[in-house]
């Protein structure tokens, strides 16, 4: 799951390399994203009131709220994302069935 300390090294080494920019400068582009970073980083995040999104069975949904969102967000500022799907997947997910089964016939 991503190269442990890149942030830091591109930093360090090339700190010209890093820059901050509006999403409407990305508008009419394709932006590629790693999906299961992005995914883990809703998973992980909590609401205010310290709770994760769940549905009525209890599962929880954060990740697909968040992907969805981020999403419209970017289609609205004219940005065409491109989920990225690449590598072995990590043990915590060998248990787990496909992550949208309903796009994979």
């Amino acid at each position: 799951m991503g190269i442990h300390g890149l942030a830091k090294l591109i930093a360090d080494q090339a700190p010209s390399a890093i820059k901050e920019q509006d999403i409407k400068n990305y508008f009419g582009r394709r932006i590629a994203i790693d999906a299961s970073m992005c995914i883990y980083q809703f998973l992980i995040a909590v609401r205010q009131d310290g709770n994760v999104l769940q549905n009525e069975d209890g599962e929880t949904t954060s990740h697909l709220m968040g992907m969805f969102y981020r999403t419209i967000r970017m289609l609205d500022n004219g940005i065409k994302p491109v989920y990225v799907f690449d590598g072995k997947p990590p043990q915590l997910k060998s248990g787990e069935g496909r992550i949208f089964p309903y796009l994979v016939p």
